[in-house]
């Protein structure tokens, strides 16, 4: 596969700047599940020598986002389907428990931020920036995650956050929608009349919908990469 040209961005040090570049273009698919990554290849393109990329493969596979095999070979994870499903499972269920933590500890503070992150949504949808939209979703689930107070949890539920981000993008465009916008809202407006049971309702309906699109029977047919297929 020819890897796509990648243009160097610059947050506050080389190594993240590399690791955003890279983890922007695996979680959009330009650089697909399997695809083996060639050091002095990457390096060119970006135009950084072999440390900044080096370093960026360690952070990117304690993502999940790369591997790293024998003889120090590098890929792409690829998207494996049980590992997913176990994945979107084990997040449902801790996202679902910081939610219960967090409800007696939000305030105008989070409030705000929580509408920014519906704002934002709806702002990505307009542009059609579904990786933003994405983001914008992930933000809003996160913020009751970090009002739970518990930075294990906060921890454990951050650390896979791009695979499910690129699942999402790959794979489940659908959810990305004006509906789902809608549920978040929904979400929201239940939290502020206290109705915290609806809340929850309504966060067990997005995790259902994710956790199915990560079944064997929905997913046939779907296949878009040969790595996704069970070995």
């Amino acid at each position: 596969m020819t890897l796509p040209s990648l243009k160097l961005t610059a947050p506050s040090t080389l190594r993240e700047a590399v690791s955003e570049q890279l983890r922007t273009a695996i979680v959009a698919g330009e650089l697909a599940p399997g695809t083996p990554l060639k050091e002095t290849e990457l390096a060119l393109r970006l135009g950084v020598s072999a440390t900044p990329l080096r370093e960026a493969f360690v952070d990117l596979a304690s993502e999940g986002l790369v591997e790293i095999e024998t003889h120090r070979r590098k890929r792409v994870t690829p998207i494996h389907l049980a590992e997913t499903l176990d994945l979107l499972r084990v997040q449902s269920a801790l996202w679902r428990l910081g939610y219960i933590w967090s409800f007696p500890k939000i305030g105008l503070a989070e409030l705000r931020q929580l509408d920014e992150a519906i704002f934002a949504y709806k702002s990505c949808l307009a542009e059609r920036d579904t990786l933003g939209a994405i983001r914008a979703g992930h933000r809003f689930h996160t913020i009751f995650i970090e009002a739970s107070g518990n930075s294990e949890l906060l921890r454990v539920t951050l650390d896979r956050r791009f695979l499910i981000a690129r699942f999402i993008l790959l794979h489940g465009k659908s959810t990305i929608s004006r509906a789902g916008l809608q549920q978040h809202i929904a979400m929201l407006d239940s939290f502020r009349r206290g109705d915290t049971a609806d809340v929850l309702a309504r966060l067990d309906q997005l995790a259902a919908r994710m956790i199915a699109l990560a079944q064997p029977d929905n997913y046939r047919g779907r296949n878009e990469y040969n790595e996704l297929k069970e070995t």
